[in-house]
């Protein structure tokens, strides 16, 4: 068995540890991984099973393409892929679309003009006639049926070593216990709906709060609008995090917040919020999106951000913490995403 990663290079996160991962506990020989764009910012990557694709090198790529058994899409956002792919749609049935969440929301989030329109005809045909969709969000999978007239079978996976959950004693971080850390959204795209949370918290600016916001990627303009709004409501409370932080000094913030708001309408920030439950921390996310759903499945308790927080300093169950914990650390353990690996690659 070969199969084929593809990814972007724009998604290194993702894809540097997901590399060490697979090259770590299955057959280094069967796997190749393809990222498009230059090697200019990725440090870690130096394995003979990797390339990276640029410019003419696309043909290499368009070779390797017919050599493989099985072609795994991690996310479907560069043109240039689909536009191969519509181009020779026999090879589809071999393809495996991991789905991030913006390439199958682009359906209903894109800008509607004549050159979307084009481009949205090409993505449908190459969508529905996938072998496969792999997803731990089952909405998702239903969602790209009804929007894409999906026929490829359904793999539950949550993909990433990033989603696992790691064991961390919080108990020895340092925290002003007398001050309330409330986290808003995970990154500066405007899908966050931070002005939206900003203005339903307004009303608690006088209490003893932190609002921490990592705004380290995303829109640029967006994220200043978001600091202007930050900083005017909530003063020296408000408190952006705008460079990249190690994952370990991330964990030590994460193990401070006391609850966290993600207002995306869509599904979105899945390995934040089951890190956040998997510490036994107050989530809060939109009860009108698959990721509401897919918590009830697994047995974890979210609370609605559609209201306008009424119970945010309402203390959280003791008994509803340790089942979050309990299921974030049974439903995302290492051999459970080895075992949804093998199905996928080996079937």
């Amino acid at each position: 068995m070969k199969i084929l990663h593809i990814f972007k290079n724009t998604n290194e996160k993702f894809f540097e540890p997901y590399i060490e991962f697979i090259n770590y506990n299955f057959d280094v020989k069967e796997h190749v991984f393809m990222i498009q764009g230059t090697d200019k910012r990725i440090k870690k990557i130096s394995r003979e099973n990797v390339k990276f694709i640029k410019g003419v090198r696309y043909i290499q790529l368009v070779k390797e393409l017919y050599k493989v058994d099985k072609i795994i899409l991690h996310s479907l956002m560069s043109p240039t892929m689909i536009l191969i792919l519509f181009l020779q749609p026999w090879i589809l049935k071999k393809c495996y679309w991991v789905i991030w969440g913006g390439d199958l929301y682009y359906y209903k989030y894109r800008k509607r003009n004549f050159k979307t329109k084009i481009y949205e005809m090409m993505r449908r045909a190459v969508i529905k006639n996938m072998g496969g969709i792999i997803t731990h969000i089952k909405g998702d999978y239903q969602l790209s049926q009804k929007w894409y007239g999906v026929k490829g079978k359904y793999y539950y996976c949550f993909m990433y070593p990033s989603n696992l959950y790691k064991e961390h004693d919080i108990s020895t971080i340092e925290k002003n216990n007398e001050t309330i850390y409330i986290q808003i959204g995970n990154s500066s795209d405007p899908s966050n709906n931070h002005l939206e949370v900003l203005q339903k918290l307004e009303k608690y600016k006088d209490e003893k709060i932190k609002i921490i916001c990592p705004l380290s990627y995303g829109n640029i303009e967006y994220r200043d609008k978001v600091l202007k709004e930050g900083a005017k409501i909530f003063g020296d409370k408000f408190e952006p995090l705008l460079d990249f932080m190690p994952f370990e000094e991330y964990l030590k913030l994460l193990a401070k917040i006391d609850m966290a708001i993600f207002n995306h309408k869509r599904q979105q920030a899945m390995g934040n919020i089951t890190t956040l439950l998997g510490l036994g921390k107050k989530v809060y996310i939109r009860n009108d999106i698959t990721t509401w759903d897919f918590c009830r499945e697994h047995g974890l308790k979210v609370y609605n951000s559609n209201n306008n927080f009424e119970d945010l300093f309402d203390d959280m169950d003791e008994v509803i913490k340790e089942k979050n914990i309990k299921n974030v650390k049974e439903k995302f353990s290492e051999e459970k995403l080895k075992q949804d690996m093998l199905k996928i690659y080996k079937e």
